[in-house]
């Protein structure tokens, strides 16, 4: 291959990717994102709520995240429906890959805390570590700011080594404003798209 086709076919790559994020707009993430920063972040809350209250035992916190999980997984569906951007991107099945495995790890991590009995909840922080590895994922897919994204968890939870009160609650605000903030930008490109006439996948 010489430079003029490889140049050619860094260019189609690049499309291809710009293509399926449009497409992934579409698909109506940004508003399930919007809603899932209040489901999730206000799971955090309660979270720390119990924790600072004295529960130790797992069956509050599990009956709490069931709850919550159920929730998140009936909005994807029900807002999912009657979409028109054409058939599950690429991108969009990576999304589902990185953060269905987020989910396994942070209960495993939950599991093995509880299996330890550390008096002192290691969780956030490590929670925080795999928020910036699945940000980190995102941002080989869907662009740059996504790396910012996984620093800012990266710091906090380094800044969690000092902190022992109230962590999930720093978490859950934490969480909030970067999934509502992403969620309200991937909005607007699929607002922007519609209006443009874009209610199906283009071709490269």
């Amino acid at each position: 291959m010489n430079r003029t086709e490889a140049t050619q076919a860094l260019e189609l790559m690049r499309r291809v990717v710009a293509q399926a994020r449009d497409d992934t707009a579409l698909q109506n993430w940004g508003a399930i994102w919007m809603l899932h920063a209040f489901t999730n972040g206000g799971g955090f809350l309660a979270t720390d709520w119990l924790w600072e209250a004295g529960h130790r035992g797992p069956g509050p916190f599990v009956l709490l995240w069931s709850v919550l999980l159920l929730i998140n997984f009936v909005s994807i569906f029900m807002m999912k429906r009657g979409q028109t951007a054409g058939v599950r991107s690429f991108i969009e099945q990576q999304i589902w890959a990185i953060w269905t495995t987020f989910i396994g790890g942070l209960v495993l991590v939950a599991l093995l805390n509880l299996l330890l009995g550390l008096d002192r909840l290691f969780v956030p922080a490590v929670a925080c570590v795999l928020f910036a590895m699945s940000f980190a994922s995102m941002g080989a897919l869907m662009g740059r700011v996504w790396y910012g994204m996984a620093a800012l968890f990266a710091g906090v939870a380094l800044g969690m080594t000092r902190m022992q009160a109230h962590a999930f609650a720093l978490l859950g605000g934490l969480w909030f404003l970067v999934q509502f903030g992403s969620g309200l930008t991937l909005h607007r490109a699929r607002l922007r798209r519609l209006a443009a006439g874009g209610e199906g996948p283009r071709l490269v």
